[in-house]
């Protein structure tokens, strides 16, 4: 099973492909080599040299790459294979998207995240903030249109937000979500785990031929993976459980970050270290408050299956609706 995360951050490192294997050759170092069956993550930081073939070949491999900027302002870009030349899912995809399907499929996702979310706040004693996540519940089963569903969403964020930044410790200076970019660590954190989830979910709706550019709850924009953000969230609760390990924990501490005005908060180079292995442990047993021990790629395949069983019936030729 593909397991390892590789993490290159030194911007005198160079990568390139040797046969089946990357190379990571630094100056004054022997080379490594890491076979391509073995890698599930890449993540390049700032600026090494990498060389296209590698990038070539995550994709064919269907291994996501995320290239995080030098500083903390600016997005992730993910990188990943191509969409397939089956079409069909994607014309079920789209008149879902044109349908009352639209407005069930967001629901779900939006229900899915606040139970997640709810169990999270229980989990940590925030009983007050578990009710409230769940009040909306109710209405969100009335909602008819995707405005109304994102208020829900919102509230249940806000409601939180507010919570987590009550029982964080004040060294970590936490005092709601903010980003691009963070301006404290636990923003910082946060934004890097979301990233990395992105990428593992955009792999899997490649995988399965979805677009990943039209979702069904958030807003359509040009150059968004909208549906990517859609199916990500009733995982993000797991991010929120690995990021309030790592502080619990002691895996990191306020100090181990930079920042200022300019770049935002951003994780030192120890730091990422202590991150992504972490990361590496707790993306083959994802946190998820409701649903613990699988893989996150195993989890974001049940996403995407969950959503192309709701795209109604179809021909696997034409894409043409056998429901009439």
């Amino acid at each position: 099973m593909k397991e390892l995360v590789l993490l290159v951050d030194r911007r005198d490192a160079a990568l390139s492909l040797q046969g089946g294997s990357l190379c990571i050759r630094r100056p004054d170092d022997a080379p490594e080599f890491v076979p391509l069956r073995l890698l599930a993550l890449v993540v390049v930081q700032g600026n090494p040299q990498v060389e296209m073939r590698v990038l070539r070949a995550l994709g064919e491999h269907n291994i996501p790459a995320v290239l995080l900027p030098v500083r903390g302002r600016g997005e992730g870009a993910w990188i990943g294979q191509g969409l397939g030349a089956s079409i069909a899912v994607r014309i079920a995809q789209h008149r879902a998207y044109h349908s009352r399907r639209r407005i069930e499929i967001a629901a779900e996702l939006v229900r899915r995240k606040l139970e997640a979310q709810a169990e999270l706040a229980r989990q940590q004693g925030l009983q007050e903030a578990s009710g409230s996540i769940l009040s909306g519940l109710p209405d969100l089963e009335k909602a008819t249109d995707v405005s109304s569903i994102m208020g829900f969403e919102g509230a249940a964020a806000s409601a939180w937000w507010r919570e987590l930044s009550r029982i964080l410790p004040a060294e970590w200076e936490f005092g709601g979500r903010n980003r691009r970019p963070p301006r404290d660590p636990v923003n910082a954190l946060l934004s890097l785990g979301y990233t990395l989830l992105a990428a593992e979910m955009a792999s899997a709706i490649r995988q399965f031929g979805l677009d990943p550019a039209l979702g069904f709850l958030h807003d359509l924009l040009p150059g968004r993976e909208t549906l990517t953000l859609d199916l990500m969230e009733p995982l993000r609760a797991g991010v929120d459980a690995f990021v309030l390990g790592l502080i619990r924990g002691g895996v990191l501490q306020p100090g181990q970050f930079h920042n200022n005005r300019g770049d935002g908060c951003r994780l030192s180079k120890e730091a990422r270290g202590h991150f992504f292995a972490a990361w590496a442990d707790a993306r083959m047993e994802w946190p998820d408050p409701l649903q613990t021990g699988e893989p996150i790629s195993a989890r974001c395949r049940e996403q995407v299956r969950w959503l192309r069983e709701r795209l109604g019936p179809y021909d696997p030729m034409t894409g043409a609706a056998l429901d009439g």
